[in-house]
């Protein structure tokens, strides 16, 4: 018996079980298990396949998009600021959508790595560790086989698709790493910082170091973002003139050129180089494109050398949809820069990167064959952003008053983020609030305004409120509803029958006739 069909024999044997019980509450310490998390996803699948009569494809191509804090508020003030308050991105058009709480196993509140994992190995981890068991704190130097976590990466390269992911973050930081790499600190990107985290960098290998040589990351076909500073020893400086940040002398973008000696591999640094790929002679593609992290879409002005999301997705499909990859691909999209806006309480620029992000989905959705393309665009983690008061409908969302304090009679703002570095800018210590409309018109770069917060941080946490999932495609409606994050992953592996969900999938096409036919026998009896 197939592992699919054990679950469902497990799962009829515990319905039985349960008939006449009470709920039990869930203990802490079985979250620290990752088949807790395997099993309670399976349930759910099972529940859910027998929501559709209809005959669905096998999801051959796979595109996963996230955009990185960008919370339901993010979304509605995005509308506002690209085209009014009825304005409809592309990712919203999808079919389907759905809700998945983010919490970690020991955070009520995730960071990216967290939820990356959680999405893209389908188990629930503790905070700041990359596709480690939850059992595995952030920090600890054990790196046992047993607790690393396969990505939905390592289930597409092993059915045999082409791999490959673009980003506006360092290729090594966020919800990316999830993809190819096993890490219990997120912030271990290079080995100067696992070394600096008290750790022995002969046995515990950076984020960086697991990309190039990686048994996952060695095999994508396309990468492309930002974090040179993390390739680069610092005796060398990259294109910028600044110098990297590796101790062990390693120049990681030469040893990936040396790996792929014999094949056609191509290192690219700028958007012009992007532009003048003829793809159908490339079989890799490697494209570091800023020192850290790619620049905010308002600041990529013309004639920059950073190419828009939009580009690197374009490109990276050229990468993917060749004929040879007869099985399909997996494409994963990251946009960082939504979330770091917010950390800087700057929504302009979020609400700008939002439509960046939204012109990338759109491009990829124009790409793609929703016969047997699963498409899914999703937040990681949430905002402390909020709109609130009762600002009218034809006021600028971003530059007038939603009204008028009953305490202090100063007007506010409809935005607010509950922390962040601009508390300073609006608040004065044994005088309290500020007029905003005065400080906002002190500030003539519209972009580079704030709105007020709550908590003084030197930048802005993240939110814990549930993540939408927008998808289309074969199995898409399984991600309606509410559930944990981690389903999200179990869902495109039965979808693509990837990682040995084949069978279930494949069974459900199949029996549409039998299920019509017993409902038949149903009515008529």
């Amino acid at each position: 018996m197939n592992r699919w069909g054990a679950w469902e024999a497990l799962l009829s044997l515990l319905l039985i079980l349960a008939v006449g019980s009470s709920w039990i509450q869930v203990k802490g310490h079985e979250e620290h298990d990752a088949h807790y998390w395997k099993h309670m996803a399976h349930e759910l699948l099972y529940e859910k396949k027998d929501y559709t009569m209809q005959k669905i494809n096998i999801a051959k191509n796979i595109m996963v998009f996230v955009g990185a804090g960008m919370s339901q508020t993010t979304v509605t003030g995005a509308r506002y600021y690209n085209g009014g308050d009825n304005e409809t991105f592309a990712f919203e058009r999808l079919k389907w959508s759905g809700n998945a709480r983010t919490y970690c196993v020991d955070s009520r509140v995730p960071d990216s790595a967290c939820a990356g994992t959680a999405f893209l190995t389908g188990v629930k981890s503790n905070l700041g560790t990359v596709a480690m068991d939850p059992t595995v704190r952030r920090g600890e130097c054990a790196m046992d086989p047993a607790k690393q976590l396969a990505s939905i990466a390592k289930w597409a390269l092993e059915a045999g698709k082409a791999v490959g992911f673009a980003t506006t973050s360092r290729v090594t930081s966020g919800s990316n790493a999830a993809l190819y790499a096993n890490s219990p600190d997120s912030r271990w990107e290079n080995d100067a910082d696992v070394g600096a985290g008290g750790c022995n960098t002969a046995t515990v290998p950076d984020i960086a170091h697991q990309l190039i040589h990686g048994d996952i990351g060695k095999q994508f076909k396309v990468i492309l973002g930002g974090g040179r500073k993390h390739f680069l020893p610092t005796v060398e400086t990259d294109p910028s003139g600044q110098r990297g940040q590796r101790t062990d002398s390693k120049n990681l973008i030469n040893e990936w050129k040396q790996s792929k000696a014999g094949a056609n591999a191509t290192y690219i640094t700028t958007v012009n180089e992007l532009a003048s790929l003829d793809t159908s002679k490339i079989d890799y593609l490697f494209g570091l494109f800023d020192y850290d992290h790619l620049p905010f879409s308002a600041d990529i002005a013309n004639g920059s050398v950073t190419p828009a999301l939009v580009r690197m997705v374009h490109y990276s499909l050229e990468m993917l949809q060749k004929k040879e990859h007869t099985n399909g691909y997996l494409l994963f999209v990251e946009d960082g820069n939504i979330r770091r806006a917010h950390g800087q309480n700057k929504p302009r620029k979020a609400f700008d990167q939002v439509r960046h992000y939204a012109n990338a989905f759109n491009m990829a959705h124009m790409m793609a064959n929703e016969q047997n393309t699963l498409l899914i665009s999703m937040n990681d983690v949430g905002s402390t952003l909020t709109l609130s008061g009762y600002p009218a409908r034809s006021s600028d969302l971003l530059d007038t008053a939603a009204g008028t304090s009953s305490a202090d009679g100063l007007p506010y703002l409809g935005l607010t983020y509950a922390t962040g570095p601009a508390h300073s800018t609006y608040y004065r210590t044994g005088s309290g609030r500020l007029d905003p409309l005065e400080v906002l018109q002190s500030v003539p770069n519209g972009l580079e305004r704030t709105c007020p917060a709550l908590v003084p941080m030197a930048e802005g946490a993240d939110g814990g409120e549930d993540a939408t999932v927008y998808a289309s495609g074969p199995w898409a409606f399984m991600l309606s509803g509410g559930y944990e994050q981690h389903f999200v992953a179990h869902t495109i592996a039965f979808a693509s029958c990837i990682d040995g969900a084949c069978d279930g999938a494949a069974t459900l096409v199949l029996s549409t006739a039998t299920m019509m036919a017993a409902l038949g026998v149903r009515l008529f009896v």
